[in-house]
């Protein structure tokens, strides 16, 4: 089968990137996929995760002017959106036309989802969506119709029929998919894969560091946890906290820091790749998100045997968290019980013990031949409509 996936770049670490480098790598070592990956704006940059050499990358390199369109005038800016989206559109048809392929995969509503449906090569095509619905663009669709909003609602059901012209659209929770599916007929739920080699780790879950990983975003809560660490820090003086992350907020999160006297015991850290590493020699994971689409991290923490502790946010965590089994769920926002939670695991290693173990058993749902065979039956469904 001739799969091809469409993702703006492949520069950075982010956990998209690292789902498709498992899934692309699985599909063609392991289920004999010939894979194809195009980016538009790559350009000099190293791609950041290792490929397969059967993973065949196509790097358009366009001049995209999404980042610099508050600089532009209202004239200037359609001007080059449309001669992008041209550009765009001409090379990706070219391709589609001079190399037959069953199936095409847009990640993340990158820049082709506009056109692709129109491109009538005979591939089926997929969105792949890896935030929740009420990040999407149609959450203005829950919202009420007034003046103020109707341009916008306009352009948000003009979107629609785009994204309704594809075959599927992939969202990541069964819990999230109830509200896609008020507004979508072509909704398929495929959670994301275990995406780190876990198999034979297990933390020791002795030494006193707790771990926290994402981008530093507003999302990720981590003014949240900086928060609630001082009151870890007062009963538990000898425990760390590691944030592992890059982002907008680092500057402000290290004020923070510094604001609670808490230097010597709270560390923001740069992203590492092999992540896993940092989870064996942590005791316990903390995610404090205001909000997720599948949370990634969650999961990789879990597969090394680490307890956890986390926001009971939309999405994800719930479906991952067997409360005082695997981990606790608490309450969006409540710093005092995030607080009173991470205690309770600290002080007690029998409970990190136990914690752990369920926590590795539960992530084994989340396996990437387990997963994959998910997508290869989604592939094989759609391109089976093809044949006589």
């Amino acid at each position: 089968m001739k799969t091809l996936y469409f993702i703006p770049h492949l520069r950075t670490g982010s956990g998209m990137g690292r789902v498709l480098n498992v899934k692309a790598n699985y599909l063609a070592e392991v289920l004999g996929h010939e894979v194809t990956i195009i980016t538009y704006r790559q350009f000099q940059d190293p791609v950041y995760f290792t490929y397969s050499d059967k993973v065949k990358m196509v790097h358009l390199d366009l001049d995209d002017p999404s980042f610099r369109l508050k600089e532009l005038s209202f004239f200037e800016k359609r001007k080059q959106i449309q001669a992008f989206m041209s550009e765009y559109r001409e090379k990706v048809e070219n391709y589609l036309q001079n190399n037959p392929t069953d199936v095409c995969i847009s990640m993340f509503l990158g820049a082709e989802y506009k056109f692709l449906t129109e491109i009538k090569d005979g591939s089926k095509k997929i969105i792949e969506f890896h935030f929740n619905f009420d990040i999407s663009p149609f959450r203005i669709f829950n919202q009420k119709k007034s003046l103020k909003n109707f341009r916008n609602f306009l352009q948000i059901k003009s979107l629609k029929k785009k994204v309704d012209r594809f075959d599927k659209l992939v969202v990541l929770t069964e819990e999230d998919a109830v509200v896609w599916r008020k507004y979508f007929q072509n909704i398929h739920v495929i959670t994301n894969p275990i995406t780190i080699n876990s198999e034979h780790i297990n933390a020791s879950l002795k030494s006193k560091v707790t771990l926290a990983v994402g981008r530093l975003t507003q999302q990720k809560g981590f003014d949240y946890l900086i928060d609630a660490w001082k009151t870890v820090h007062e009963n538990q003086p000898d425990w760390k906290l590691q944030i592992y992350g890059e982002g907008e907020l680092q500057d402000a999160l290290n004020r923070q820091i510094q604001k609670n006297g808490l230097e010597d015991v709270v560390e923001i850290k740069d992203p590492v790749k092999n992540i896993e590493q940092v989870y064996e020699q942590s005791s316990l994971f903390v995610l404090s998100s205001r909000f997720e689409g599948f949370v990634l991290s969650l999961l990789e923490a879990m597969s090394c045997a680490l307890p956890v502790v986390s926001f009971d946010c939309k999405y994800g965590p719930t479906q991952l968290i067997q409360y005082g089994e695997n981990g606790f769920l608490v309450p969006l926002g409540n710093t005092k019980i995030l607080a009173e939670k991470i205690l309770e695991v600290l002080k007690d290693e029998d409970l990190r013990n136990s914690m752990g173990k369920s926590a590795k058993k539960t992530s084994e749902n989340y396996s990437v031949p387990s997963i994959m065979a998910e997508w290869d039956k989604l592939f094989l469904s759609l391109t089976q409509e093809n044949q006589p």
